[in-house]
């Protein structure tokens, strides 16, 4: 064995928080020598990487007990781990036990008075815009890392073409409009505004301030977390979200970003097990709502033909992701 691959197989033990007798017992099981595995790990006591890494190491130890906290208080919660369903919430009791508790909420009542329940359709979408250029994520099923390459699929489309293709209510996850082409629609979609008011629990001053989505049955958003807080509004069509809380981030696979490598299994709703997360699942249809806590882990596919709007500009800051690299995050 190479002494890059001893010192490998100690960096890997070390992170692990292995003490030495694990350590020798880990080079041994490898092939080494005891007596080369005691002269290896006897001159760690010398190297200043290694003391970091045994630092590193038990500061992960301290969190992982901390997220382990989080997850035995949620499951002996009144209900257990459960997703509430609130009715026109107040927004003093949204903001104080969801918002600022990070904790997620399927939301009725909140625009029952869009007149987007009764008109958006793709005719009524081929109406107002049917002649702008827009763009979407095309040709998303030839690729598995479709969401983390998004800017390899953005395509230009007549919208009205997209529109007559989503007329055939084929599922598919090879086109969709998402809220990451937004920027590049605004003006294009500007008349759908008309056709929503605002939303009680956001920031009144951030008018026409959101993202349209629109699909067919069968676009799959794979499991990942968002770096801000988010409202999902179903307007058209059904969404199934499945989420998992931050404190499971040890069973998420998180290694690139903010994707898990779950990617678009199916993970069963409940409390999980020691190789998968606790999951909640809920469908939300028109006129619902989902809150979406930053930092929780999230999947949702479209049910049906689905048109939805998604928001950030809620009434407290919400800009997480400008010190996100700072922490050093993954990928």
């Amino acid at each position: 064995m190479s002494q890059t691959d001893k010192r490998r197989l100690l960096a890997e033990g070390l992170a692990a928080g292995e003490d030495d007798a694990a350590l020798h017992a880990r080079l041994v099981a490898a092939g080494v020598s005891a007596a080369a595995a005691k002269y290896e790990v006897d001159r760690l006591a010398k190297d200043p990487m290694a003391a970091m890494l045994r630092r590193q190491a038990a500061r992960t130890a301290k969190q992982g007990w901390l997220l382990d906290n989080q997850q035995r208080l949620a499951l002996e919660a009144d209900g257990g781990f459960a997703l509430d369903t609130l009715e026109r919430p107040d927004p003093d009791h949204f903001y104080r036990h969801y918002y600022e508790a990070n904790r997620p909420a399927k939301i009725a009542g909140l625009v029952e008075r869009w007149p987007a329940l009764a008109r958006w359709s793709l005719d009524h979408f081929a109406r107002v815009s049917g002649d702008a250029i827009v763009e979407a994520q095309v040709e998303r099923e030839s690729d598995p890392d479709y969401e983390l390459a998004k800017d390899d699929h953005r395509r230009l489309v007549r919208f009205v073409d997209l529109i007559d293709w989503l007329r055939k209510d084929e599922a598919s996850n090879d086109i969709y409009l998402t809220a990451y082409n937004s920027g590049a629609n605004a003006a294009a979609l500007a008349p759908l505004w008309d056709d929503m008011a605002p939303i009680d629990l956001l920031d009144g001053t951030r008018t026409r301030d959101g993202f349209f989505w629109l699909g067919p049955k069968g676009t799959l958003t794979p499991w990942h977390h968002d770096l801000t807080n988010n409202l999902l509004v179903q307007v058209v069509g059904r969404k199934r979200v499945r989420m998992a809380p931050p404190w499971a981030f040890a069973r998420m696979r998180n290694s690139r970003h903010c994707f898990s490598d779950w990617g678009n299994d199916v993970l069963p709703a409940g409390t999980g097990d020691t190789g998968t997360p606790p999951v909640l699942e809920t469908i939300i249809g028109p006129g619902e709502a989902i809150f979406l806590p930053v930092g929780w882990w999230h999947q949702v596919e479209a049910l049906d033909l689905s048109a939805s709007m998604s928001f950030t500009s809620f009434r407290r800051p919400n800009a997480h992701v400008e010190d996100y690299a700072s922490y050093g995050a993954i990928g």
